[in-house]
């Protein structure tokens, strides 16, 4: 049976996988085009539950280390949804523990230098030192919190070690042989990821890329990068979000903007729509409560928080230009800032079928790049590590 099932077009031109090939040759106009015009194959359910059920019976390891501010504080004894509350922005790779089970560790910095490869993300700082400060408070604030050695951890009891950057050091991870270890560089486009894309870390096996691209055509992986988005995000963990931290469940309804799209606008702004704010529990309440999602600022981002967006279960509305990764978008939802944004929207209501068939086209693809594919991808190198 294939892995891969067709999607609904909504203005889009269906095309198959095995066009990625032909990607190394095409100009990159066209791959732009398909980003946002051609549908791919999506992976089948069945294909889905196959790859939960090979990790059912495994033991993983989702890990940061005190010098990364972002994903989620320590702490033992949590439920995976308390820990994911303790987001301090984005909500990050929360399949990991939300769809596999896996087990949270903040471990200390060590002296080994592979662990202190983020400091290059400061290295064009007028005053590094004033970065690494602020980050060495940051660690001893968190000490009190509950963080743990590497030595401490049995790291042969686990099948899979993700790493947030390299939290654990090269003499570690040589030591586990039946352990597959693969890390994120938590700056998609920083130092770390540039080298990672050409030969992982020592010890490590994966590289996890940050990408969702519909289409992995150029440039094209090498065997030891992954195209895994810091998103790994389910609908159905959203889902569980949304019930654990609203009091109430009521109608989706008006629209969240993020930050830089509200702040950019200078004219007035539409009533049905919100800035982000608010902490994890508040986000996850406006993002499972909003009908819309809304970015138009200029700026270049990578993309994740439109990928978030849908899997929180809104429409996204947005700028291709202006995603790195625009693979989510759909070419009736672009919009240059937030007032055709309103106009779109208007239009949209006034026909609820086809902004219906968007929504299930936006929400396949989103469940498709932020995991179903990550997911399939990952369990194929996991059986032929095991099976080596």
């Amino acid at each position: 049976m294939s892995p891969h099932r067709t999607l609904t077009p909504a203005s889009l031109r269906l095309v198959e996988q095995g066009w990625e090939k032909l990607g190394l040759i095409l100009p990159r106009s066209i791959l732009n085009w398909a980003e946002v015009h051609a549908a791919p194959s999506l992976v089948s359910n069945a294909e889905t539950k196959r790859c939960l059920d090979f990790w059912s019976s495994r033991k993983i390891a989702l890990v940061k280390q005190t010098a990364y501010q972002g994903a989620y504080l320590p702490g033992a004894g949590r439920s995976w949804v308390q820990t994911i509350l303790t987001a301090q922005a984005h909500l990050g790779p929360m399949s990991f523990l939300a769809d596999l089970n896996a087990d949270y560790f903040v471990v200390r910095q060590t002296p080994d230098p592979e662990t202190y490869l983020w400091k290059k993300k400061f290295a064009g700082d007028p005053n590094p030192e004033i970065a690494f400060r602020r980050i060495q408070t940051w660690q001893e604030k968190q000490d009190e919190m509950g963080v743990v050695d590497c030595d401490q951890i049995r790291w042969d009891d686990y099948d899979l070690v993700i790493g947030l950057d390299i939290p654990i050091p090269t003499r570690i991870v040589s030591k586990s042989k039946k352990t597959i270890w693969a890390y994120y560089s938590v700056e998609a486009g920083g130092t770390l990821h540039k080298s990672s894309i050409q030969k992982p870390v020592s010890g490590y096996h994966l590289y996890l890329n940050h990408c969702f691209r519909r289409f992995r055509a150029r440039p094209g992986n090498k065997s030891h990068v992954l195209e895994f988005p810091f998103t790994f995000q389910s609908a159905a963990s959203w889902r569980i979000l949304a019930k654990e931290t609203a009091s109430v469940v009521t109608n989706r309804r008006g629209a969240v903007v993020d930050r830089a799209s509200w702040q950019s606008h200078t004219g007035g702004k539409p009533t049905f729509m919100t800035p982000l704010s608010g902490d994890a529990a508040a986000y996850i309440r406006l993002m499972s409560s909003s009908q819309f999602s809304i970015r138009t600022d200029p700026k270049t981002r990578w993309g994740n928080w439109a990928l978030e967006a849908i899997q929180a279960g809104s429409l996204f509305l947005g700028r291709a230009d202006s995603l790195a990764m625009p693979g989510v978008l759909l070419p009736d939802l672009i919009v240059a800032d937030l007032a055709s944004a309103h106009k779109k929207i208007e239009a949209l209501l006034n026909k609820p079928l086809y902004m219906q068939s968007l929504a299930r086209t936006q929400a396949a693809l989103a469940e498709h790049l932020a995991f179903s594919r990550p997911l399939m991808d990952l369990t194929a190198r996991a059986k032929q590590f095991f099976q080596s």
